[in-house]
């Protein structure tokens, strides 16, 4: 080899990897910007910055393994489909049925799982369920929005969480 040439394989062997993963999320932003955009080339105008800022801003660590089990993901799929599907019910019936109280409240929900991207992802999958909304995130616990607080929500939330350890492969103990 050439001096000063040095091989993709030996750029990857060293740990210098901030210049190909920026590519990557520059590819990828870009992929996923066309298909939202539906290939508009006008879209470019706007999306081209914000595509080299997300990139360029990557609050994700490009060392990290990928932290769940993939092959835990066909058990947890149609778990995140019925809770999802059962709070949209919900919410949709106390919409139209003015009867049906809401009794809005603040609930702190103590973590059982360990610290780090689980919690994480446990607080995104609660904002993505109708009718509850994660508004803190502390050390201990996080607090959650809900719009009954009667409905059994903190059974659902520990259930959740059960279903996140194991998509994660976590133990967690009550």
């Amino acid at each position: 080899m050439a001096h000063g040439i040095t091989s993709i394989p030996a750029i990857l062997a060293s740990g210098q990897r901030h210049g190909i993963g920026l590519a990557a999320r520059l590819v990828a932003y870009a992929a996923i910007w066309s298909i939202l955009t539906a290939g508009n080339l006008a879209s470019w105008l706007w999306g081209a910055p914000a595509i080299i800022a997300a990139a360029a801003f990557n609050p994700f660590r490009g060392d990290a393994s990928w932290p769940w089990r993939p092959s835990r993901l066909p058990r947890f799929v149609p778990v995140f489909i019925w809770f999802s599907l059962r709070s949209a019910v919900d919410v949709a019936w106390r919409a139209l049925q003015p009867r049906r109280p809401l009794q809005p409240t603040l609930v702190d929900y103590f973590w059982r799982l360990p610290p780090g991207r689980s919690r994480i992802f446990l607080a995104n999958l609660i904002n993505l369920m109708p009718g509850t909304l994660c508004v803190h995130i502390a050390d201990r616990a996080l607090t959650v929005h809900l719009l009954d607080s009667s409905s059994g929500a903190l059974a659902g939330l520990r259930h959740l969480e059960g279903h996140v350890a194991r998509l994660f492969g976590l133990t967690i103990h009550d």
